[in-house]
């Protein structure tokens, strides 16, 4: 499954191939690979300035954090990321990554560090993206099931 993300550059990234293209679809480069495991490039989400690329890797546990280059810039461990699904930056600039392990969504933020924002308890299951709209200031969640979980943020 593909993920297409415009760029304030004119270009788009397909998700779990960690390509650059220009908007006619021309390959410009390889941003990323991690070929150690299946869904180590599982999906990925680009920050609100378009400097920074964000990669969940399922496979082993892991955000990552690149600078538009491919160079990792960090790489974020957690037992609150349990096999980390969809990964998304909101209008706003949070970071929300969604994780299979306890089902639930998380925000991940330099300050505070993980904070589970919707979770099992709330009924959630096997989240796989989230959207989070600035405007009514809701989560929304597609989970593997293909159902739509929508709820205020927390």
């Amino acid at each position: 499954m593909a993920t297409i993300w415009n760029l304030n550059s004119g270009s788009v990234l397909r998700s779990g191939l960690s390509l650059l293209y220009t908007l006619d679809g021309q390959l410009l480069k390889k941003i990323y690979e991690d070929t150690s495991g299946s869904a180590t490039v599982y999906k990925c989400a680009v920050s609100a300035d378009g400097s920074r690329l964000y990669v969940t890797n399922y496979t082993n546990n892991k955000l990552l954090t690149l600078s538009m280059d491919g160079a990792v810039l960090s790489s974020l461990e957690d037992p609150a990321i349990c096999s980390p699904r969809g990964v998304h930056v909101s209008e706003t600039g949070q970071l929300l990554v969604c994780e299979d392990g306890a089902h639930s969504v998380v925000q991940v933020d330099g300050e505070r560090g993980v904070v589970t924002l919707i979770s099992v308890e709330d009924r959630l299951n096997f989240p796989e993206n989230v959207y989070h709209s600035a405007r009514t200031d809701r989560l929304i969640v597609v989970q593997a099931n293909d159902s739509i979980m929508i709820t205020n943020s927390k």
